[in-house]
């Protein structure tokens, strides 16, 4: 080990507009295809070259196989990137800048390409075989199903583990649904604002997406946030969360 560590700064960022799950403009692209031009843009923003980086670290949660981070690079023809796939749910993103960075700071290397992908449209679906089965037979497997983030106790139910952190959180501290439909509201009406003053403009890397009409779209603006919801809209809403009264 360095007997001095070397200090990790970001020195360029990139990303896609978000688009809205199974239904948006993104819903047909894979999560490696997202990655692509976002990495091809940090390169170019950061004036290196690409043969200066040592690593590309891509965090993914909802992976079907291979360490997509090395499919990206070799797809970028960055072949000397060995890549690292990391998974840790909704933090994972940070948490693989955190591994960077601290690679960095170890003197293990000199520059490092950091960030995540996701694709929940296109993400793969298992199907496991059935007990005392060979999985020759279609009878073998049990139905599709996404695979569990945590295995489920009677504090977690088998569901989407922010939905019960989020649950829990809201009883331990009080929080009201309404504060919760208000915090809402406030966000969505302030993403927009800085949507329409084109605050997201310079970190958003414009993709061209096919259409059925196989036509071509341009996609560089976040299509998620609603316009026209309202404090009524939000509390129709139903809960997430099997043990909450509506209240939380």
């Amino acid at each position: 080990m360095p007997a001095t560590t070397s200090r990790a700064v970001i020195v360029a960022a990139a990303r896609t507009a978000i688009g809205t799950a199974r239904k948006g403009t993104l819903a047909n692209i894979e999560a490696a295809e997202l990655a692509k031009p976002v990495v091809s843009a940090t390169i170019e923003r950061s004036g290196l070259a690409p043969e200066d980086f040592d690593d590309l670290i891509l965090a993914e949660v909802m992976q079907g196989g291979g360490d997509i981070a090395r499919y990206v690079a070799v797809d970028l023809g960055l072949t000397q990137l060995p890549g690292m796939a990391l998974n840790r749910q909704c933090a994972s993103s940070l948490t693989a800048i955190a591994v960077g960075a601290g690679q960095i700071a170890a003197g293990m290397s000199r520059a490092l390409l950091a960030g995540g992908t996701e694709s929940l449209s296109t993400a793969p679906i298992a199907r496991k075989r059935k007990p005392f089965t060979t999985g020759k037979e279609p009878g073998d497997y049990a139905d599709p199903w996404f695979s569990y983030s945590h295995p489920p106790t009677t504090d977690a139910p088998a569901l989407d583990m922010s939905i019960t952190v989020a649950h829990n959180c809201a009883v331990r501290f009080g929080i009201s649904r309404r504060a919760q439909d208000e915090w809402a509201l406030r966000s969505h009406q302030r993403a927009i604002k800085a949507i329409d003053a084109g605050s997201f403009a310079d970190e958003i890397v414009p993709i061209t997406v096919p259409q059925p009409d196989g036509g071509m779209k341009t996609f560089a603006e976040d299509e998620h946030p609603r316009r026209d919801t309202t404090m009524e809209v939000l509390a129709g809403l139903k809960v997430l969360h099997p043990r909450s009264t509506g209240s939380q």
